[in-house]
């Protein structure tokens, strides 16, 4: 995969997990608060529907390029064009280099009514 700066046509924002104990002593997620905003190119390159035995689910998988940087987790959602992604790996370098950030992420699509 080929990007150049000129790609990065996406705005998306990193949202990190703001957790707090709750009265048992575990933690719990409060909210999710902006970590930062960046430019970013977004590839859609999969989608699947499990027909499991109690729902359906459906889910698009995307990979998300952005400048790279070390302080994305993979417990850090994304939010673009009014969509959550939720990262299901750890963010690595394309191409071993500290180029760019390869973060692959999964959008749970609800059922439509």
């Amino acid at each position: 995969m080929h990007v150049n700066i000129g790609e990065l046509r996406h705005r998306i924002t990193v949202l990190r997990s703001r957790d707090a104990p709750d009265a048992a002593g575990n933690l719990v997620e409060q909210s999710r608060d902006a970590y930062c905003t960046c430019w970013a190119k977004i590839l859609p390159f999969a989608a699947k529907i499990s027909d499991g035995y109690a729902e359906q689910v459906k889910e698009v998988e995307y990979r998300v390029v952005m400048r790279y940087r070390e302080d994305i987790r993979d417990t850090d959602f994304i939010q673009w064009s009014g969509k959550m992604l939720q990262i299901k790996a750890p963010p690595y370098g394309m191409d071993g280099r500290k180029r760019w950030l390869v973060i692959e992420c999964r959008e749970m699509v609800e059922d439509e009514p």
